[in-house]
């Protein structure tokens, strides 16, 4: 293979300088993922400029409680337990039904008889009726005048 100057060997592209340096850094972050990783050349570099540090051992409370075996990993998509107790029955569903109607009912008593809400559902009327004369109204007016008799 020649290169353009008429030479033959090898070319040195950015290309091959860009595979180079991948390699490097792969094969130091594959070093790095050891337990007591030794000082590569880049991490002794590194430390000398102040960027990385090695970590300190951690103090005897945390080392106390860390439990003696790894924690089990949970799955990521398991099925729920179901939830305890059983289903209700038709009548059961029935009663529950009838105990909300009855709250319902209690509380629409107390609504009733409170006076800010009293006067907020007649203001509430009042402006649905409004909307309702308005809407007609704009009905009216869309359709046009009418023909003369």
């Amino acid at each position: 293979m020649t290169n353009g100057d008429g030479r033959e060997g090898m070319r040195t592209t950015p290309a091959i300088i860009v595979a180079t340096l991948l390699a490097f850094f792969a094969v130091s972050g594959a070093r790095a993922q050891n337990a007591t990783p030794p000082d590569s050349p880049l991490r002794g570099l590194l430390k000398g400029v102040g960027v990385v540090t090695d970590p300190d051992e951690p103090p005897d409370f945390v080392v106390r409680t860390r439990p003696a075996q790894p924690a089990e990993s949970i799955p990521a998509f398991a099925t729920p337990d179901e939830p305890p107790g059983k289903v209700k029955t038709a009548k059961e569903l029935e009663e529950l039904d009838t105990d909300l109607a009855a709250v319902g009912k209690r509380h629409d008593a107390l609504r009733a008889a409170y006076p800010p809400a009293v006067k907020a559902v007649a203001e509430a009327a009042a402006a649905a009726a409004a909307a309702k004369k308005d809407k007609s109204n704009a009905k009216r007016a869309a359709a046009g005048p009418l023909p003369a008799l």
